[in-house]
């Protein structure tokens, strides 16, 4: 899978795998962790992640809550931004994403570690873009966290979310996201929801 010059490919295909000279690959194991690239939730957050940096350049910090393989926090690093940060509350997902990060020569550059949305994003944290492809439950859960760890001018994609589940989801988030532009678009039967701060 490719959006602009990124390919998602898994490792197994990385001897077959033709690539333009300017694209980069991200080499994938997924192992048991979720993420690669071809459910339609990543995809969502992919796109998003590759518009910010097209609109708005990569300055700042990246965050991956909830990074399963470490597909998003990789993608981020290829992009451009110079900081990127991710957890799981799944110490596998942990692992699989730091050998997803050693198979793409990105050992050390990401950090990554078991969390959960409260300890993974403690009061005082904040970041550029805030991603989170987790389930809808969990992120009306965790509203106040997820908001206040973005920055002024900063990006939260929340995706994971059933597209019957998408409104449910704007509903939680209003209260605290008065003045933010919101936005939300569909891809098969899953979506996502954009929130952008002023």
């Amino acid at each position: 899978w490719r959006c602009g010059r990124l390919h998602w490919v898994p490792v197994w295909e990385r001897a077959t795998h033709v690539l333009g000279a300017d694209e980069t690959a991200i080499w994938l194991d997924p192992g048991l962790a979720f993420g690669t690239g071809n459910h339609e939730t990543t995809r969502l957050c992919v796109e998003r992640l590759v518009a910010r940096a097209e609109s708005h350049g990569t300055p700042g910090r990246v965050i991956d809550a909830g990074c399963g393989s470490g597909i998003l926090a990789l993608s981020a690093i290829r992009l451009g931004w110079g900081e990127v940060s991710g957890f799981d509350n799944d110490a596998e997902a942990v692992r699989v994403s730091e050998e997803n990060a050693a198979l793409n020569d990105l050992a050390g550059v990401v950090r990554f570690a078991t969390a959960d949305l409260v300890t993974g994003l403690p009061a005082g944290t904040q970041a550029e873009v805030v991603l989170a492809n987790i389930q809808a439950d969990v992120l009306m859960r965790f509203v106040p966290e997820l908001v206040n760890a973005v920055a002024p001018g900063g990006l939260l994609v929340l995706s994971g979310i059933l597209a019957h589940e998408n409104e449910k989801v704007r509903d939680a988030f209003a209260p605290a996201v008065t003045g933010w532009t919101v936005e939300h678009r569909e891809m098969g039967e899953w979506s996502d929801v954009a929130l952008a701060r002023p």
